[in-house]
């Protein structure tokens, strides 16, 4: 019983009910929508009930702008390193007599230390053939962590961090010194 409707089948994900619920302007729409039952005598009585209920889900739901009913599930070995999306798949080996036994495809995986030009140093990763040609494409490892959409959390993000914080820090520096020149050249006008 959700928000007063009594559900005859599970749903896929609450956000989905939550999305439906609102969107519904009358009763027999959001039968059809959920295949649900109302138990109260009116959609006015429940559906302040169900935004708010969406409020809170979609709150629940959004984990670092990706919402988690859409997240693909990550390996714990992908998340520690430079993968770019790549991760342990599963399929078959097929012999000549076409008998599919199961295996694993692995990733590409290397232990490298890659430049960063921001931090003038070099940071050791786990990364893939995948996410070399990415960094390479990006045109260096400091735009890659930047843009990229895969950095998440591990080696990635710590470096990441790294990058912002030092990228902050050399804007402040830069306005302290233009600051510095603006008020030596109004110092020389004056004299």
């Amino acid at each position: 019983n959700i928000g007063g409707i009594a559900l005859r089948y599970r749903p896929i994900n609450m956000a989905s009910i939550c999305r439906a619920a609102t969107v519904a302007a009358s009763r027999t729409q959001v039968q059809s929508q959920l295949r649900v039952q109302w138990t109260p005598s009116s959609i006015s009585e429940t559906l302040p009930s169900i935004s708010c209920l969406c409020a809170h889900f979609d709150d629940a739901l959004n984990i670092g702008g990706v919402t988690a009913a859409s997240a693909r599930h990550r390996s714990n070995r992908s998340r520690r390193g430079l993968y770019d999306g790549k991760d342990v798949r599963s399929g078959n080996n097929v012999s000549f007599s076409m008998k599919a036994t199961r295996r694993k495809f692995k990733p590409n995986v290397f232990r490298k230390r890659l430049y960063s030009e921001t931090l003038d140093e070099m940071v050791r990763f786990h990364v893939t053939t995948s996410a070399l040609r990415s960094i390479d494409k990006a045109g260096g490892l400091d735009n890659y962590l930047l843009s990229s959409k895969h950095v998440l959390e591990g080696e990635g993000l710590m470096a990441k961090k790294r990058i912002v914080q030092r990228k902050k820090l050399m804007a402040r520096l830069q306005q302290k010194a233009a600051e510095a020149s603006d008020a030596a050249s109004s110092l020389q006008e004056h004299q």
